[in-house]
């Protein structure tokens, strides 16, 4: 009799411990299939101004004089992305910067392109991230970064990641597109390469992310032509005075590479101020969250699907000045990668 109670207490002790291991493992798995991307975005050292040229150059002037004041990583604003998911080892910071900052400014005091500037291209390259992580601690630290968190599902994780690949991966031609840092630019666009904000934005589009709201977050101006130099105009240089006098922009009756060129562009500071907006009202959707000492929202848009046949990378054909120039600068590249292929594989000449 003895025996048999022991014999049942034991068995049900056991039960109640595959029970509770169960109960654990199951929870483990739901936790393991969690994905997300976290977008963050810093605002510029002192507010840009959009309103029209003149007082465009004069605040971002005024950007770079106080950043000279302080430590800084980004004067004119950042964007950088984290992705969580249970297809990677680790989380995965991702950000596009430019590789030579000198190079900017160099363009508008030295080259005197004046609004070329916003079209030209520079060197890029990734950002690593133990800067994406000092960066964000660092305007943490002067309340000039949020974030939005972005609750995704397994499919939508796989082709964020994909693209991240693509983006920093050399291809065929011997570049990759995070080389090329140009303001002008969209990254789902195949070889081009973009500014930080593009890139980031572009993690979202390509999985079909982008709330409606996102139609609040960038920029669209008209620039007249007669503040555009350098190699988009005949080599003109573009004297301040001209820029200080300008109080317009360009109203778009003309002929675009002619008469103006069209530039878009997803401003960080401007989404920025959107999170800190949104977080004071009460929103079901967008809803508050702080980590780090950072201010954030976090959307669930893990219900959200996208179009299997919608290729990630697609190809450009609203052309603006500023891409035309940009894919001649890429056909010379592809030639002279070509060429120096030829010159490699030739029976009749030394291999190099």
């Amino acid at each position: 009799m003895s025996v048999s109670i022991i014999t049942m207490r034991t068995l049900k002790l056991l039960l109640f411990t595959i029970l509770i291991s169960t109960q654990g493992l199951f929870s483990q798995t739901v936790n393991d299939n969690r994905h997300e991307i976290t977008i963050y975005f810093t605002s510029s050292v002192s507010p840009i101004n959009w309103t029209n040229p003149s007082v465009l150059f004069k605040s971002t002037n005024k950007c770079y004089i106080n950043a000279a004041f302080k430590k800084n990583f980004y004067v004119i604003g950042h964007t950088q992305a984290i992705v969580n998911s249970t297809l990677l080892p680790a989380s995965k910071y991702t950000a596009m910067t430019g590789a030579i900052q000198s190079e900017k400014v160099d363009l508008v005091l030295n080259k005197k392109v004046g609004f070329g500037a916003l079209g030209s291209t520079i060197h890029g390259k990734m950002e690593s991230e133990e800067r994406i992580k000092k960066g964000i601690a660092l305007y943490a630290n002067r309340n000039k970064v949020s974030y939005i968190k972005f609750r995704i599902n397994a499919e939508a994780a796989t082709r964020i990641l994909e693209f991240i690949d693509y983006y920093s991966r050399k291809n065929s031609y011997g570049f990759a597109p995070c080389e090329y840092y140009n303001g002008a630019l969209w990254p789902r666009y195949e070889h081009e390469g973009s500014g930080c904000s593009a890139y980031g934005i572009s993690l979202l589009d390509i999985a079909n992310l982008l709330p409606l709201e996102s139609k609040d977050w960038y920029v669209d101006v008209n620039v007249p032509m007669e503040l555009i130099g350098g190699e988009f105009n005949n080599k003109k240089k573009i004297k301040f005075s001209t820029i200080f006098r300008t109080k317009s922009w360009h109203n778009g009756n003309g002929k675009e590479g002619v008469d103006y060129v069209n530039y878009k562009v997803f401003d960080p500071s401007i989404i920025h101020e959107w999170i800190l907006n949104r977080r004071s009202q009460n929103d079901s959707i967008f809803q508050r969250e702080e980590e780090n000492g950072v201010p954030g929202l976090v959307i669930d848009r893990r219900n959200v699907t996208f179009d299997v046949n919608d290729s990630v990378l697609k190809h450009r054909t609203d052309t603006t000045l500023f891409a035309k120039h940009y894919y001649e600068y890429i056909r010379k590249l592809k030639n002279k990668f070509e060429n120096l292929k030829s010159l490699r594989v030739s029976p009749l000449l030394p291999v190099l």
